[in-house]
């Protein structure tokens, strides 16, 4: 998912990305990929022992130099990830 923002400010910023995702297979490390204008800053993953159980990623906090104007970010799932309906995501900047 993308979704542009406008930044408020050219001060160093905080990005804060936190869900749940899930997984069809057991004993991997799945989560979130976190992109700022199409390029990958950071990813917010947990590992799971177990198949088909929606999990809480442990939450990123991804240093950031914004300028200011207009901005996307995009959440996508890593290798091995699924995400459906049943799935939430948060991105907060912290000025």
């Amino acid at each position: 998912m993308t979704v542009n923002f406008n930044a408020l400010s050219d001060a160093p910023v905080t990005l804060e990305v936190n869900g749940s995702v899930w997984t069809q297979t057991a004993n991997q490390m799945i989560g979130i990929q976190v992109a700022i204008d199409g390029a990958a800053v950071g990813k917010a993953q947990v590992f799971s022992n177990t198949a088909s159980t929606h999990r809480p990623v442990v939450p990123a906090y991804i240093p950031l130099q914004l300028k200011f104007g207009q901005h996307s970010i995009t959440l996508s799932a890593l290798s091995g990830t699924v995400s459906d309906v049943n799935d939430f995501y948060a991105a907060v900047l912290h000025y």
